[in-house]
């Protein structure tokens, strides 16, 4: 009789069926009555966010009109504090009208910068606010809406908030109470109060829009264009990297902020907490050559059913002024908003940049003068680094030690490359000098020189700073040049030719050290040694001067550094002129098949550190005898 246990039960098989029907039932059931009409609401409320932001796109080939015509162009509410001054356009309720007071457009300028201008003017950037929904027919506030300010406010202050209203004739009345603090953060309330007698299913939305790069666009490696931190994420699109993206990208995060930044200017919004957010980056080709590119950030909060005679209300930050470390610093913690200083870009040395960049600002607020904060900050940082520094120098006065026997050994072994490398690795050891150890803390330090970088790129106090001297902005290049013998021949060279003072003094002290260097190994390193101070002197030459006063003084201080230790060591330290013996090594080295002793004596070092004392033995892996003892 054939064993029928592993077969299930005729009871059990039919429980199994009814079981998986009334799952499919249920699936169904929620699917239709529960899911189907989310999605509806959903793409309906996708297809009306699409239809605005189409119909909100102004344009690209209207001709710009000056930015004081396009202000008059609307009726506007005033508004002012200590930092920003400008106006709530109410056709539209945009804010579409800030500078900042405290900041001039150039360096001897009486404008101030303005961040925000008229999508009808030359550089268009403004905030809007607004309600969508899938209600077929119903009027919802647009940019051609007419707000009214409520009770007789006539400017927007500090402690003084504003309201204005619209309503659609359909009984909904919009209201937008704006409130300003004392320096670049607005608060925005958005309310809707339903009179009809149907209740209505609104979603509200915040939207930044600019047209065409920001006039003080820079072009450097720093973010500039949209970004956002969402839900503990950072992302950053720069204006280049958009133009290459089609359609729409969206992020649903609960908790952030998104914005668009420039090099010293950021203008963002914080949403509601604790409610789903889809934040979206947009770019908007224009459609002839004539027109401008259009960016925009946005965010559309969750639904919201206005019952009849009831009300609802979001409130939304802005934040439009200068990345001022400390200032967003303070918004963090007032506002509980989450890295709202990742603003400015830090970098991916964060954890570097931004003490450095307390550090700097520490000694500027003690002496008051930037150029004298960054000598300080470079004192500092030498000393940070100086036993890394130390352990250079010494190899670097060990290697000048042994150039007169590198020298016999290059006479004696000229024509056999191999014997040659072998009796300089042997030279090395016999005299414990290790070329590499040299370079390996120099390599240490190149993450620390990055973020310095960084620092002097993203300070905004580094804007418009003057020095001492000729030096009237830290920010920009050296306004002098060598070619017209720095102002005393009156001929202004181009722009390549533009290399001031200070690249001199820095190109100075790279060719003092260099002289102080041992003589190189081989071809490629004595032309890159003879080189690279060159090099960067003409390239230093276009960047801000802060960076080369930094650069100047590091070197001025390496140097002296150098100097003692070679000086402690026995080694006579020659700065514009060499010894024979040197220049004669030189001439060999040029001359000569080009050896490599010391990649040889890395690797002996990687496997010593690898292995221990064992490097390069080949006993087998036997329990040792016991010796005995004496």
């Amino acid at each position: 009789m054939m064993n029928k246990k592993d077969e299930m039960h005729p009871e059990d098989r039919r429980n199994l069926i009814l079981f998986a029907l009334m799952a499919v039932a249920v699936w169904l059931a929620y699917e239709h009555f529960l899911i189907k009409p989310k999605m509806d609401q959903l793409r309906a409320a996708q297809k009306a966010t699409q239809e605005f932001i189409a119909s909100g796109v102004s344009d690209p080939t209207a001709v710009k009109i000056p930015r004081a015509q396009a202000l008059a162009a609307s009726p506007r509410l005033p508004f002012a504090n200590e930092s920003v001054a400008g106006s709530i356009a109410l056709t539209g309720g945009r804010i579409d009208d800030l500078r900042l007071l405290k900041y001039a457009k150039t360096l001897h300028s009486a404008e101030r910068v303005e961040l925000l201008s008229p999508s009808d003017a030359e550089f268009p950037m403004y905030v809007e606010f607004g309600w969508l929904s899938s209600v077929a027919g119903l009027k919802l506030p647009d940019a051609t809406a007419s707000w009214q300010v409520a009770n007789g406010i006539r400017e927007l202050k500090p402690g003084q908030p504003a309201t204005l209203f619209w309503e659609n004739g359909q009984g909904l009345r919009f209201e937008r109470i704006f409130s300003l603090d004392n320096q670049y953060m607005f608060e925005v309330t958005q309310r809707v109060t339903n009179t009809s007698a149907a209740p209505v299913s609104l979603y509200p939305y915040s939207l930044i829009a600019e047209q065409g790069l920001p006039a003080e666009f820079m072009g450097r490696r720093i973010q500039e264009g949209p970004l956002a931190y969402l839900d503990g994420k950072l992302t950053e699109i720069p204006y280049g990297k958009m133009r290459k993206e089609t359609g729409k990208r969206e992020i649903n995060a609960s908790n952030g902020w998104i914005g668009i930044t420039e090099e010293y200017w950021f203008c963002g919004f914080i949403p509601p907490k604790s409610e789903t957010t889809k934040y979206g980056f947009l770019y908007n080709a224009p459609p002839t050559p004539k027109g401008r590119d259009r960016y925009q950030v946005d965010a559309v909060g969750a639904q919201r059913t206005v019952a009849p005679g009831a009300s609802v209300e979001t409130t939304t930050r802005v934040f439009a002024g200068a990345k001022e470390v400390r200032t967003l610093e303070a918004y963090e913690k007032k506002h509980d908003i989450p890295h709202l200083d990742l603003a400015v870009d830090f970098g991916m040395l964060y954890f570097m940049t931004k003490p450095l960049f307390h550090a700097l600002h520490f000694f500027y607020r003690t002496v008051g003068n930037m150029g004298v904060a960054i000598i300080m900050l470079t004192v500092m940082v030498r000393l940070f680094v100086f036993p890394l520094a130390n352990i250079s120098y010494r190899s670097f006065a060990q290697l000048r030690k042994v150039t007169p026997q590198m020298k016999e050994i290059r006479d004696k072994y000229k024509g056999d490359q191999q014997q040659l490398q072998a009796e300089l690795v042997k030279l090395y050891e016999r005299e414990k000098v290790n070329p590499m150890a040299g370079c390996l803390p120099m390599l240490v330090q190149i993450p620390i020189f990055l973020a310095l970088y960084k620092v002097m790129v993203i300070t905004i106090e580094l804007r418009h700073a003057p020095f001492f001297g000729w030096i009237h902005d830290l920010s920009a290049p050296d306004p002098t040049t060598v070619f017209n013998l720095f102002g005393l021949i009156p001929w202004t060279p181009p722009a390549a030719l533009m290399i001031g003072a200070w690249p001199c003094m820095m190109l100075a002290t790279q060719l003092l050290t260099r002289n102080m260097n041992p003589p190189a190994q081989d071809k490629t390193q004595a032309f890159m040694i003879n080189v690279m101070p060159f090099f960067f002197c003409y390239i230093m030459s276009g960047f801000a001067s802060g960076l080369v006063v930094y650069w100047t003084f590091s070197g001025a201080l390496a140097m002296l550094q150098q100097f003692v230790i070679m000086k402690s060591m026995g080694v006579e330290v020659y700065f514009f002129r060499k010894p024979k013996v040197e220049k004669e090594l030189e001439k060999q080295v040029a001359e000569q098949p080009t050896v490599h002793p010391e990649i040889e004596v890395l690797e002996d070092s990687v496997e010593h550190a690898l292995l221990g004392d064992d490097a390069g033995k080949t006993e087998p892996l036997s329990k040792p005898t016991k010796k005995k003892k004496k």
